[in-house]
């Protein structure tokens, strides 16, 4: 496979390098007053093909850049509404080519004749994508996350945005970062009429973005480009509404809601603030969960590793947010970036759960109801100032803090019955959490002369600290045999006699710190070459004190010490250290990078209270990184990564404790737990045909992952003695090193417009394959808590969607969205004896309408239609979602709205999710807001310009050199081929 992978991209680059191309530039001025043309439309036409046009339009100072055509003759036109069309013949017969100035005369104005041209949609430079917003029409008042749902290749789904199959990490304004980590936010906080364009491009991480030296660490991103005459004033949304709840699910009856965002914009120097404070769960943000309280455990990349969507349930929020950022100096070399956020909830869920156990696990049936109540804060503040020292020298810094605390209360009530007996679940747990997180990246960069010849050095200190409090109680009484009697007084079956309550109150302080330096040094080897050497020491130190007390029903620790076999203390000490060299490739905007590296870690890890334990392990790899940049023509682009990475094991699946909190479902650390290894092929090709305004994508991943930290489970391992308690768990579990975790993910989107609609299509589709192992039954150990025995489990799950979405596109006083998105999922388990597939398969049908009737009046409604189906499990659910609004534009400009209106007109509402693992498949509902009524008015500030203007059509478009009487302003620049 890998042969074949690496022989077909040499060949593309071979092919590339040999061919004969050459890039052309000009210049576009005025004959009479010899300023600069921007915007002007630039025709290409070989004359080889005629059909085959390229369009450029002329950006800034009138600069016209082609940057690869083929040897040969060709017919370049010239267009600028008020001037006459200038045409030019040329021929491409070297490596560069200037034309020198194009001189546009003024030409007769007629003031009664109007040109219409397709706007065009998309174009790309190398691996960036640019959606000309222009060519997606919204609604005046629309957010920058209604403009993305319209276009081709990205979804929005619950504020977590894709883009060419991979979620988006960061979103930056004007190339400068915006909110940090938190998308959601970024993208509810710019209306989409300040939007000239945006583009979406893989973001090369921090060291490689200066020496070019591409290492993997990079990420998906969105640069949102402003239109030029948005980039001096004040713009936003301010909303606020009251409504009453006459059947309400939820415990307030009164509904509120108020927020909004405003943008102050002084070119440069720029600051946004939004908020939002409501009870109706509008949680349009992310927090970054650094205590794990969602189940993240992060991932290998610094960005975006912890932010995670708010949990399930009703919340209600109060969140603040302000964005900053300016540059200094007369050559504007200092330049600065920096968010701070602030959000606090309360959320309260009421669930059921219904999981049902089968082959090759014993056939039960789980069926449990419960009830939380959540208080959360959020803090997190980050910057980033940059300094360009000199044309040859960078510094930059990013400081970055993040305070949480969570305060959750749970109950869980339920039975388990089938095969393995009948057992009670009734628990219990209030706990207190809080931690912080200080970081600190810095970066010098220099180049050393030579073209090419650059060092990078870099270095990271992060410290972290928790706590974490906890009282609990579950029953620690397995299952047993007799049916439970029903109680017809309750109409449930009587609990007494299978529950016995064990009551435990669990402390657990850590903290933790790591160091980082990283040293990297390029040298050319030829014209379009480049070879590097990169060295990385990494050291991570934690600390974690585990105390753990069974106690009486008060929780009173007076007079008890920890139970030793719940307990102890525990530090690790990871180091780090790799070594390698790289090459890199670059003509013609294509582009090949290979690193190679060696990497030496070593485990230093004991008990440092308790029974004495000593953890040494050295573990030594070879990781890779390839990737291939082939940009075809101007249209076509193919883009290659084939990677590998490592993936240490947390200090809290290396603790030998046993974890009791849920006493029928017990697991137990593993010390012997190697670092898992990935490996990972990305491939991405995209085509954009700018005349038609059609774009295609398709994007191809797999990943393989060795020493895969998966699950080995024993159903009722029968019973335990720990800590001189009892127990008969019904789930006894511990973390295991298995190979053969693979995933395969194919998606495919293709976009056009509808003219004779005018609208947008839209539509996507893919096929995920995951196989996730494990190890399921065996013999547990008492004393060391570990399982021998047992028998593998491959758990493999197969997934077909297909989204489609028609956007209107007829005018800013008419918007639409029609959309249909399904999911088809096939799970299989290898140990099943009958094979059996569990099917099932979901999907949604969804339509959002705003039109703007004349003298302002307004009508606002969307319609959801939702339906699971299990096949397996015969189960169906589905509900109708729909809400209406009546509103009245009022104030000058229209900038301001009152509207009045109902939500969940049906009172159907539903939160359902269907999950399957190993031998099991879920169904689970939590709450929601359902009907309620409610009015709200919504102002959109526009104030831009030195006078004051508060009318946005004195502002569309961008700052033209000249414009004559009658003439209409030019499409923005930037757009087509480059």
């Amino acid at each position: 496979m890998k042969r074949i992978l690496l022989t077909t991209l040499l060949t593309l680059f071979a092919a590339a390098a040999f061919a004969q191309t050459g890039a052309v530039t000009a210049t576009v001025i005025d004959a009479d007053t010899r300023e600069s043309v921007v915007g002007a439309v630039v025709t290409v036409i070989p004359d080889k093909n005629p059909d085959k046009k390229l369009y450029v339009t002329s950006a800034y100072k009138g600069v016209v850049s082609l940057p690869q055509l083929a040897y040969g003759g060709y017919t370049l036109t010239v267009a600028f509404l008020g001037y006459n069309e200038l045409t030019l013949a040329f021929t491409v017969d070297s490596a560069r080519k200037n034309l020198g100035v194009l001189e546009l005369k003024p030409g007769v104005q007629i003031e009664t004749v109007v040109k219409e041209v397709k706007a065009l949609r998309t174009s790309q430079r190398g691996d960036t994508v640019s959606y000309n917003a222009g060519a997606f029409k919204v609604t005046n008042d629309a957010d920058v996350e209604g403009l993305l749902e319209k276009m081709p290749g990205i979804t929005v789904t619950d504020g977590t945005v894709e883009a060419q199959g991979e979620e988006i990490k960061k979103v930056f304004v004007d190339g400068k970062e915006f909110f940090g980590e938190d998308v959601t936010t970024a993208i509810k906080s710019l209306p989409a009429q300040a939007v000239e364009r945006i583009e979406v491009y893989n973001k090369l991480s921090d060291a490689a973005e200066f020496s070019g030296m591409d290492d993997g660490e990079g990420y998906k991103a969105i640069n949102i480009v402003t239109r030029e005459n948005m980039r001096q004033g004040q713009f936003g949304k301010l909303y606020a509404g009251f409504g009453y709840d006459a059947d309400t699910r939820t415990e307030d009856r009164f509904k509120y809601i108020a927020g909004g965002n405003v943008n102050i914009f002084n070119r440069d120097s720029r600051i946004s603030i939004i908020g939002l404070f409501n009870n109706v769960n509008q949680q349009n943000f992310s927090f970054e969960d650094i205590l794990s309280v969602s189940g993240n455990t992060g991932g290998r990349h610094g960005v975006g590793q912890y932010m995670v969507r708010p949990q399930s349930g009703v919340a209600t929020v109060n969140a603040l947010g302000v964005n900053y950022s300016d540059t200094w100096g007369k050559r504007d070399q200092v330049s600065f970036q920096g968010s701070y956020f602030f959000n606090n909830t309360r959320t309260t869920n009421r669930s059921t759960t219904d999981k049902w156990y089968e082959a090759p696990m014993a056939i039960d049936t789980l069926s449990t109801a419960g009830y939380s109540d959540t208080k959360a804060f959020n803090h997190r503040f980050n910057a980033r100032l940059e300094w360009k020292i000199s044309e040859n020298q960078n510094l930059m810094v990013r400081p970055s803090f993040s305070y949480q605390s969570n305060d959750p209360l749970s109950t869980t009530l339920g039975w388990q019955y089938g095969e393995s007996g009948y057992s009670r679940t009734n628990n219990f747990s209030d706990a207190m959490r809080d931690g912080y997180n200080l970081r600190t990246f810095a970066i010098y960069r220099a180049k050393l002369g030579k073209d090419g010849r650059t060092i990078t050095v870099n270095g990271n200190v992060n410290y972290a600290n928790s706590s974490n409090t906890s009282d609990s109680w579950s029953n620690q009484l397995g299952s047993l045999p007799d049916r439970p009697v029903f109680d017809p007084e309750t109409g449930a079956w009587d609990p007494e006699a299978y529950t016995e309550l064990r009551y435990l109150r669990n402390l657990a302080p850590s903290s933790s710190y790591s160091l980082r330096g990283e040293f990297t040094y390029t040298e050319p080897v030829a014209k379009y070459a480049q070879v590097s050497l990169q060295y990385r020491a990494n050291f991570e130190h934690q600390e974690r004190d585990t105390r753990s007390y069974v106690t009486g029903d008060d929780f009173s620790i007076a007079g008890l010490t920890p139970d030793p076999m719940l307990s102890n203390s525990y530090e690790s000490n990871y180091t780090t250290q790799r070594v390698g060299p790289g090459f890199r490739y670059s003509k013609n905007r294509n582009t090949f990078v290979a690193n190679v590296y060696y990497q030496r870690s070593a485990l230093d890890g004991r008990v440092t209270r308790g029974e004495s334990e000593q953890i040494r392990h050295t573990y030594d790899n070879f990781t890779y990184f390839m990737m291939g940049q082939l940009n075809i023509n101007s249209e076509n682009s193919l883009r290659l990564f084939i990677s590998s990475y490592t993936d240490n094991p947390s200090i809290t699946a290396l603790q030998s404790v046993f974890d009791v909190s849920d006493a029928q479902n017990i697991s137990h650390g593993n010390p012997d737990l190697n670092p898992s290894y990935t490996h990972r092929v990305n491939f991405h090709y995209i085509n954009s045909n700018v005349e038609k305004g059609r774009t295609f994508m398709w994007m191809f991943s797999l990943q393989a992952t060795s020493d895969y930290n998966a699950t080995h489970l024993v159903q009722s391992p029968g019973v335990m003695e720990i800590g001189g308690e009892t127990y008969t768990p019904n789930y006894y579990s511990t973390e295991v090193n298995l190979d053969g975790y693979r995933q395969l993910r194919t998606h495919i989107s293709y976009g056009l417009p509808v003219g004779w609609l005018k609208s947008n299509f839209n539509v996507m589709a893919g096929v995920t394959y995951t196989q996730t192992p494990s190890m399921l039954g065996g013999v547990v150990d008492p004393v060391t808590g570990m399982i021998s025995g047992g028998d593998r489990n491959d758990s493999k799950n197969m997934g077909y969607d297909f989204r489609a979405v028609l956007g209107s596109n007829i005018s800013e006083n008419v918007d639409f969205t029609l959309s249909w998105n399904g999911t088809y999922n096939e799970a299989t388990n290898s140990l099943s004896a009958t094979a059996t597939k569990n099917r099932y398969f979901n999907h949604s049908a969804r339509g959002d309408l705003k039109i703007v009737f004349p003298l302002g009046f307004t009508f606002t409604a969307s319609a959801a239609y939702t339906q699971y189906v299990g096949f397996t499990n015969d189960y169906e659910d589905s509900y109708l979602l729909c809400n209406a609004y009546i509103g009245k534009k009022v104030f000058r400009n229209q900038r301001g709205e009152v509207m009045i209106g109902v939500n969940d007109i049906f009172n159907q509402n539903r939160a359902f999710v269907r999950t399957t693992g190993s031998g099991w498949t879920q169904n689970a509902m939590n709450s929601v807001i359902g009907r309620y009524y409610m009015v709200q008015f919504t102002y959109n500030l526009r104030l831009f310009g030195k006078k004051g203007s508060r009318n946005i059509q004195d502002y569309d478009g961008v700052e033209q050199p000249r414009r004559r009487p009658g003439a209409m302003p030019p499409p923005p620049p930037g757009f087509g081929p480059r």
